[in-house]
């Protein structure tokens, strides 16, 4: 099957004409015809129907598809072999969490550009679970996400040794009720909670360890909207704890809880076995970096 049929025909079955696809691919429409004639003839199929308006055959639709995964799996392959050849240039998909996306990555990408200054990069955010659906799909080459996870599953690297650790935040008006000194987890026991949906099993278990059932306001898989709902005082935030210049643009207070069943690490995952152009492998090199 020729390849440049498949580009020709999925051309027009994105244009629903000859003539525009002809314009498209810069050729008159006779030969872009002829050209579908002869796939058509090849395959013993009909993959459109002809009139005012051009429309798939089922048998059509079904080409659409499998000439889409060729094409995929061809730019795939030749951007495997360039990123080979040449080491520095390149494409890094990355999947992360967006606190990940909004306070660590953006610092990581600007210290790699300095070395790296033709890299380019595409961005997927979301919660964990859709980033290791992301990242098993073969859609991203790198995954940005928080324990618990299946470690079995994949290649790790976690950022940094030490666990990174679960805060209140919340605004001026919760101070009066938020202990001064060492803040555990009984003394958010009454207070509205806002936490995130990735670590409310692991926050329940704490807290029904200690003899409470918490006050939980809202649930959310976004860490901006959990921060933003805790700026506008409807209850205490239950999050990693935010980098300094964030809290400060928000005008928001943090208090670190003093639980060591209650923390997580950030990690940067790739599949098992998997082929990752080297400058993935840069890049996973420059996040293990202090």
């Amino acid at each position: 099957m020729d390849i440049r049929r498949l580009r020709y025909f999925l051309t027009v079955a994105e244009e629903g004409q000859f003539t525009k696809a002809a314009e498209r691919l810069n050729m008159a429409q006779p030969p872009l015809s002829q050209q579908i004639q002869l796939l058509e003839d090849e395959l013993g199929v009909k993959l459109f129907n002809r009139g005012r308006h051009i429309e798939l055959t089922q048998e059509g639709q079904a080409l659409r598809i499998r000439s889409q995964q060729i094409l995929e799996l061809i730019n795939a392959t030749q951007k495997e072999l360039d990123d080979l050849s040449k080491g520095k240039q390149g494409t890094i998909s990355i999947g992360t969490i967006s606190s990940c996306g909004a306070f660590q990555l953006p610092r990581r990408m600007f210290e790699f550009n300095q070395e790296y200054p033709d890299v380019s990069f595409q961005i997927w955010e979301s919660d964990t679970y859709r980033v290791m659906e992301l990242l098993e799909k073969g859609i991203v080459d790198l995954g940005i996400i928080r324990t618990p996870f299946n470690l079995n599953a994949y290649q790790y690297s976690f950022l940094s040794e030490e666990s990174d650790p679960i805060a209140a935040v919340y605004q001026e008006k919760w101070c009066v009720k938020i202990p001064k000194g060492t803040m555990t987890l009984e003394h958010i026991e009454g207070l509205p909670l806002i936490i995130h949906r990735r670590y409310e099993k692991m926050f329940l278990n704490a807290c029904e360890y200690l003899g409470f059932q918490p006050d939980i306001f809202c649930k959310a898989d976004d860490i901006r909207s959990i921060l933003s709902l805790a700026n506008l005082g409807l209850g205490v935030a239950i999050v990693p704890r935010p980098p300094k210049e964030i809290l400060e643009a928000e005008h928001l207070y943090c208090h670190v809880i003093d639980d060591d069943s209650f923390q997580t690490k950030t990690a940067v995952i790739w599949m098992k076995d998997n082929y990752l152009p080297r400058v993935v492998h840069n890049f996973i090199q420059s996040m293990q970096k202090p």
